[in-house]
């Protein structure tokens, strides 16, 4: 094995190998699960009207501006479904793309980093079990900012070291990294504003003081500072910033002038601001939260954290390269963290910036697996353990409720459980190279498993089976819209086309007309108005009292004058509940 180990850390291979292995993770899913709500499905539906109306300005969902996040990931998508199915197939894998691609290079990046800082064996360690992590194997397959937000941040932080690391008289060198961080940085904001540049800020800021403190001397800790932080001069070289506002202030001059300077009044003050002051949309989560999920969010590789966080220590007290390799890893990783323990609006995928460099430590953690004491070891198989159980607890309870494959469910648990005692076992004697081989195989299997097939199997897509329903049964004339009291995003997105998300109640006014004493009837408006999908959701109709009545009638006449119907049912997890849906074809029948 170790043979295997030391020819693929050689040079680029190890970097490869690192993508590749992410690139295996993240494609777990992203052809066989359906569009997401809410978030994915908003992306990837104003994407597809950006490519339909040409306006790669404004980002817009239906008819409202969408002014929360910048535009990088809405190009890149685009990008990515001109070049394969176009915007009509509706085909969620194409926006999913860029995702892909950002996971692979923040494993690569990390592979970088932790090859600089600690080794080749290490970089390959490092990169590999980023890769198949929970965390960033999930974010690869949806089609938001996180997974490309996370390669920008890494190959950011790697500039940086690799800054840190030139010497003082290489200033062609230092100048060229320099610029490479900004132009990182730039991409970062361009993706999702600010957390690039605080990763960023926050890691430089950290290691400066940090070396300043340890390299002072009699002279005290002022010219330590000044000394210290001489590394960071070349950012502050005109080309570096020049690039990233180049990358960033055209779109945000454009997109301010398009929006009568909407986008950053409602990005800073109705979407950032309430995130720092408050729980924004109920995500409140106390301090620690973040550390509570670590089990989760990086598992597998968790196994190995304790043994890593030892090993820098070690290195701390040593002094030398390993203090300065442990102090950028700690550096580029906890500050950053710890913000977003502070802030009150909490989400699994916010840490995931700082996971290159924790990656580091896990890798650091296998290379020095021999000298970690049973302790460290015994506290990675308790993180381990308890990461496998709530995971197959959750796909064990999701298969269960909403009627998924219980015969895929038991192959899925019993080789995670599998791959999961051979970690475990190998790990415990003594053998972190086995452990480590044995980590990559469970994360890509749980990857396969759970997002690949048994989350597939369930009924939790209801947007998706009314889009396979309605094309399958010619629900919807060609070029009809779609009004529909289902108000999910991935309704939006699995139709396409012209969608009016409504309440029943608006449905009722417009389209209920008194006929005298022998009750309603539909109005002469809705019978001229052309052939449409109709499509209710029954789970949203009032529970009693006039309004039901209403309801139930305009149901009852929707349907007898429908000329075809259909139904599906299955669960709103947006909602917590379960949902049926009639689909009303409209007008004529040819």
């Amino acid at each position: 094995m170790m043979p295997l180990i030391e020819e693929l850390s050689k040079g680029w291979r190890a970097w490869a190998a690192a993508g590749l292995l992410a690139a295996l993770a993240g494609l777990a899913g992203v052809f066989t699960l359906p569009v997401l709500d809410r978030d994915e499905a908003r992306y990837a539906q104003a994407t597809a009207q950006m490519l339909q109306t040409g306006d790669f300005v404004r980002i817009t969902f239906l008819d409202e501006d969408r002014n929360k996040k910048p535009v990088g990931i809405h190009w890149m998508q685009s990008a990515a479904v001109a070049l394969t199915t176009g915007e009509a197939a509706r085909e969620i894998w194409a926006y999913r793309l860029p995702s892909l691609l950002g996971a692979v290079l923040a494993a690569i990046a990390a592979a970088l980093m932790a090859g600089r800082l600690l080794g080749a064996r290490a970089g390959l360690y490092a990169g590999s079990l980023f890769g198949v992590t929970v965390l960033l194997g999930t974010e690869a397959g949806i089609a938001k900012t996180d997974a490309m937000l996370a390669g920008a941040t890494a190959f950011a932080l790697y500039a940086l070291t690799r800054l840190r690391q030139a010497p003082g008289d290489a200033l062609a060198e230092r100048r060229r990294w320099a610029v490479i961080v900004w132009a990182f940085t730039g991409l970062g904001i361009l993706i999702k504003g600010p957390v690039t540049p605080m990763a960023v800020g926050l890691g430089a800021l950290a290691l400066t003081l940090w070396e300043a403190r340890a390299g002072r001397s009699d002279g005290g800790y002022w010219p330590a500072l000044k000394r210290c932080a001489l590394w960071l001069r070349p950012l502050a070289v005109w080309p570096g910033p020049v690039l990233a506002a180049l990358i960033v202030l055209p779109w945000l001059i454009s997109v301010q002038i398009a929006t009568d300077g909407a986008f950053l009044r409602e990005a800073l003050g109705d979407d950032l601001g309430p995130k720092m002051i408050s729980g924004d949309e109920g995500h409140w989560g106390p301090p620690g939260y973040h550390l509570l999920a670590l089990a989760l969010t990086l598992f597998p590789a968790a196994f190995f954290l304790p043994a890593g966080i030892a090993a820098a220590m070690r290195a701390l007290k040593a002094g030398g390269e390993s203090a300065l390799a442990a102090r950028a890893l700690i550096a580029f990783s906890l500050p950053v963290w710890i913000v977003f323990e502070l802030l009150p609006t909490k989400l699994p995928h916010y840490v995931l910036v700082a996971f290159p460099a924790m990656a580091g430590l896990c890798a650091w953690g296998v290379v020095e697996w021999a000298r970690t004491r049973a302790v460290w070891r015994w506290t990675g198989a308790a993180l381990s353990l308890l990461g496998a159980s709530i995971w197959a607890a959750a796909l064990g309870y999701v298969t269960v409720t909403h009627e998924g494959s219980v015969v895929l469910l038991a192959g899925g648990l019993a080789a995670i459980f599998a791959l999961l005692a051979l970690k475990l076992i190998a790990g415990l004697r003594g053998s972190g190279a086995a452990a480590l081989m044995a980590a990559l195989a469970l994360g890509l299997v749980w990857h396969s498993a759970g997002r690949g097939v048994i989350l597939p199997s369930t009924n939790l897509s209801p947007a998706y089976f009314a889009a396979q329903l309605a094309k399958t049964a010619d629900l919807r004339p060609a070029g009809a819209p779609v009004i529909s009291t289902y108000t999910e995003p991935s309704l939006v997105f699995s139709l396409g086309g012209e969608v009016r998300l409504t309440d029943i109640g608006p449905l009722t006014e417009d389209w209920l007309a008194p006929q005298g004493d022998a009750g309603q009837t539909l109005s002469p408006a809705f019978l001229t108005q052309g052939p449409a999908l109709v499509v209710i959701d029954h789970s949203r109709l009032p529970r009693e009292g006039e309004a039901l009545d209403a309801a139930l009638t305009l149901i009852a006449l929707l349907e007898a004058a429908a000329c075809r119907t259909g139904e599906v049912s299955g669960y709103n997890y947006s909602r917590g509940r379960d949902v049926r849906l009639t689909l009303h074809r409209t007008g004529p029948c040819e």
